[in-house]
């Protein structure tokens, strides 16, 4: 049998259900009873885990601090302290829908690509009824979308930087022509 995560099994150890399959069914039938709720409650955890794990590459990505996260939390109406986005990354802490649409806003992502992640041994809802052929076909298609996805996000951070390049060049001389123009009056008042 394989062992739940020890948080979980704790959670669920002090729920009112626990006790009740405790009272009614023998030691290690409860025991079993109780793992797999709790085996289940990791499983439902992990997508915090996952939306911690997104929300640390979006930040990283963007070459923000967890204390700038917060901070544009605080914008979007949520009071959040680094420790508290940590904790988040690392899906330790219970995320409110509102809080994860609040880390959309900030990271200009739509709210959907919030709800919209993936576990890695997640079973499409697809796959039940469809043929083995038919169930290749779609994952193929969705490994596809997915490195388009990918390359197109690598796209938009390689134009990010350009952009930044380009508008460091256009306030280099933007400076240079008011040095210009102020050397100009200079030069003209004197003479």
């Amino acid at each position: 049998m394989t062992n739940p995560d020890p948080s979980a099994l704790a959670a669920v150890e002090s729920q009112q259900y626990a006790r009740e399959l405790r009272e009614k069914l023998p030691p290690e039938a409860a025991d079993i009873s109780i793992n797999n709720v709790a085996l289940r409650r990791t499983r439902h955890e992990a997508w915090e885990k996952r939306f911690g794990e997104v929300v640390r590459r979006w930040r990283l990505d963007r070459n923000w601090s967890q204390e700038e996260v917060a901070e544009k939390l605080g914008v979007e109406g949520f009071e959040m302290h680094q420790t508290t986005v940590a904790k988040i990354e690392r899906g330790s802490r219970p995320l409110r829908v509102a809080e994860a649409a609040a880390l959309a806003a900030v990271f200009r992502m739509p709210v959907m690509a919030v709800f919209e992640l993936s576990l890695p041994d997640d079973v499409p809802w697809w796959s039940g009824s469809a043929e083995p052929g038919v169930i290749q076909e779609r994952q193929q298609l969705l490994e596809r979308a997915r490195a388009n996805s990918e390359r197109a996000s690598n796209d938009l951070d390689s134009a990010a930087r350009t952009h930044a390049i380009l508008l460091a060049e256009v306030e280099k001389l933007v400076l240079a022509m008011n040095d210009a123009a102020a050397r100009e009056a200079r030069d003209g008042s004197e003479a």
